[in-house]
């Protein structure tokens, strides 16, 4: 259940005709009054033959234009829309009425027994919330007595008004979420059937600050994706600030953000601090296969997690948003949508009271960075799905710790979206491998093994799907040699904690392998080039009358 007050300096009319009116898009249906400061008040909703709008608009001005105009507030009265949930039961009006009086009484606006109290309204227009109207204008002309948190106080009783009717505990913010659309630009989004222009807007910005290492990177990056981005310089030539626009339609102005208006770690001091951190990235590290070594360098970032103070773990989290961001760009086509929509939703677990430093993460960054100029194929997609599933489940538990509601909702909602894309780029290796499943012997000899090395989770392993690739991917590592069928305390760890302990396991000695044939396939080749001679020069070409000596330099 959310509640959020709204200051109103108009009188009482042009909320009332909102209220009982049909809406913007035709939304209300049956407005009617579910209480009031008094049992009979005029209800337009229920008796439009008996009252108007007018006449209810009235009678609640009453005691604020009783005062003389110089005595009058400057907000008349408080605008306070209470919503439950999406999947809350549908409340009874009574049960809407209970809550405005409880909600009203914990904000000191409301006093049981007290018949001079400022006057108000609940109207239900919709079934999933109601709309609340007080003055802030007591009848015998005082102001009534607020605590002075009266908000905060407002929402614990919401809180408790949860628990008693069995509601969703809505989660609560920390002031660090980035600013909702207003509602013209909600509207305007509803109508067009997308996501409005600012939350575009974020999301094209940060995936465009991923893949830049300067101004002008970033400027450019915005361009390919259709965005404006108007730096504005000091005549000393620093940047003074940095404004996002949609490119307009025809004949139309553009509407330029600010970054901080998109979101509090898209600021410009932000903006500029990460892109002075990512300086080095165009001339630095670039391995073979950077989805590959992505993945190896979040293997063990559960454990990164856990030695980290909190600042370097709140930058660990915003970097790993920032690598989850890079995939999109350039992973395959049939799972961008889904990797997109983890991206979106993440963004709010990437931000918390401890903010990003940009030094701890600083690694993973520049992974990120190179991920956004190589094409993910083939299983090194897949390893790396598998490990962020690890990864984001590891900030989930971080932010679950550390009691940031929204954030660990955040990385848990995540979780859905990285699961379906990884269920796509696995499905095809899986039945690979389980086609080359062992003999029924090697099954259940390795089934034993999982069971004296990992006692705690093999029955949780080998009843998962991925077993009897698992199984096979053994086989092979212990036919090659290879060493990796052995586990370690970190090992045993890093499965305890991780969201499928078959898959990582799998992939894991997939990923082990794969090091090992590339090593041997390099090692071949520096033989092959050491092996190599150049040709003995024909015997006409010898000088006359020298005979090798053939055994000068055994």
């Amino acid at each position: 259940m959310i509640v959020k007050p709204i200051s109103t300096r108009s009188y009482a009319h042009n909320t009332v005709a909102y209220l009982f009116g049909p809406g913007r898009s035709n939304e209300h249906t049956d407005p009617h009054l579910v209480a009031a400061w008094i049992d009979r008040a005029p209800d337009p909703g229920r008796h439009p033959d008996q009252h108007t709008v007018g006449q209810l608009a009235a009678r609640l001005d009453i005691p604020i234009k009783a005062l003389r105009p110089d005595q009058r507030p400057k907000v008349k009265y408080l605008h306070i829309p209470i919503r439950t949930a999406p999947g809350d039961r549908q409340l009874t009006d009574a049960e809407w009425a209970s809550v405005a009086r409880r909600v009203l009484t914990a904000g000191g606006l409301l006093v049981d027994g007290d018949t001079k109290g400022p006057r108000w309204i609940a109207v239900r227009h919709a079934d999933d919330h109601i709309h609340l109207l007080v003055g802030l204008v007591r009848q015998d002309g005082r102001a009534p007595e607020q605590p002075k948190y009266w908000i905060k106080e407002m929402r614990r009783e919401v809180d408790r008004i949860e628990q008693d009717l069995g509601l969703q505990l809505v989660r609560r913010g920390d002031g660090t979420a980035a600013k909702r659309p207003g509602h013209k630009e909600h509207f305007k989004a509803t109508r067009q059937n997308r996501p409005a222009a600012s939350v575009r807007l974020r999301t094209a910005v940060r995936e465009a600050l991923t893949a830049s290492a300067s101004v002008d990177e970033l400027v450019a990056h915005l361009a390919v994706q259709g965005v404006l981005a108007n730096v504005a310089r000091k005549p000393s030539g620093d940047i003074r600030g940095i404004t996002f626009a949609h490119q307009p339609e025809p004949g139309r102005e553009p509407v330029w953000f600010s970054g901080s208006r998109l979101a509090p770690d898209l600021s410009l001091p932000k903006i500029l601090t990460r892109l002075a951190a990512a300086e080095h990235f165009v001339g630095g590290y670039q391995p073979g296969d950077p989805w590959r070594h992505a993945a190896r360098h979040l293997d063990h970032y559960p454990r990164t997690l856990d030695h980290a103070t909190d600042q370097e773990a709140a930058d660990h989290i915003h970097a790993l948003g920032a690598l989850l961001d890079a995939t999109t760009h350039t992973a395959p086509a049939a799972v961008r949508n889904e990797l997109r929509a983890a991206t979106v939703v993440f963004e709010r677990a990437t931000r918390s009271r401890k903010e990003a430093d940009y030094q701890a993460g600083r690694a993973t960054r520049e992974l990120a960075y190179q991920l956004t100029h190589t094409h993910g194929t083939g299983d090194a997609v897949t390893w790396l799905l598998c490990v962020l599933i690890d990864a984001v489940f590891a900030a989930a538990r971080w932010h679950q710790a550390h009691r940031h509601e929204q954030q660990e909702h955040a990385a848990r909602q995540t979780l859905i979206h990285l699961r379906a894309a990884y269920q796509q780029t696995a499905a095809q290796p899986l039945a690979h491998l389980t086609r080359q499943a062992p003999d029924p012997r090697v099954n259940a000899r390795w089934q034993t093994w999982i069971h004296a090395h990992a006692p705690g989770l093999a029955e949780r392993i080998t009843t998962d799907p991925h077993w009897p690739a698992l199984a096979t991917a053994l086989h092979h590592a212990d036919a090659s040699g290879s060493g990796s069928v052995a586990l370690g305390d970190d090992d045993r760890k890093d499965l305890g904690q991780a969201d499928n302990p078959a898959a990582l396991l799998l992939w894991r000695i997939h990923d082990q392998q794969a090091q090992q044939h590339h090593r041997r396939a390099h090692s071949a080749l520096t033989r092959s080039r050491l092996t190599t001679r150049p040709s003995t020069p024909a015997s006409s070409a010898r000088t006359p009358g020298i005979t090798p000596d053939r055994n000068r330099h055994r």
